[in-house]
């Protein structure tokens, strides 16, 4: 199989994964600010970051009581890695301060495009292995980025 389709592949399983576990997909390889996105999604999260599906139930209980918390809406890239094997390094090795950069630019440009600027605003890695999924929530932030110099 090519790298090509590979990709692809792992794109699909990720985001299958992500909606399992209560993610609502809005882009798939979207490119903003100059840099492509392989999933742009939206989950709710609780105080601890951990996702709280939102589905009709809890939306149901959440109308009868009010202090149920539904939780927070936050902005989710993920950058998915398909692998292999890691001859050459897990997929989260490869997300270099370079790409966190550049994924960090395209949420910013995502948020003003959106108007969702100051949304709460996440980065993961969702790495694929013999059809396995491994997420990584909350890979990399801002202080991971890396800039060329001159920028």
């Amino acid at each position: 199989m090519n790298t090509r389709a590979s990709g692809n592949l792992g794109e699909q399983l990720a985001a299958e994964y992500l909606e399992k576990q209560g993610y609502k997909i809005l882009e798939r390889n979207a490119v903003y600010g100059g840099c492509e996105a392989d999933i742009i999604c939206e989950a709710y999260v609780d105080e601890f970051g951990a996702p709280v599906k939102q589905n009709a139930v809890v939306k149901a209980l959440s109308r009868v009581f009010k202090r149920l918390r539904k939780g927070v809406r936050t902005l989710v890239f993920c950058e998915v890695k398909a692998r292999e094997t890691n001859a050459y390094g897990s997929g989260a090795e490869a997300v270099t301060p370079y790409k966190a950069g550049r994924y960090i630019t395209a949420a910013k440009t995502y948020q003003a495009a959106h108007g969702r600027a100051g949304c709460p605003t996440r980065f993961d890695i969702i790495e694929i292995s013999s059809d396995e999924v491994h997420h990584i929530p909350d890979a990399f932030g801002e202080n991971d980025a890396k800039y060329p110099r001159g920028r």
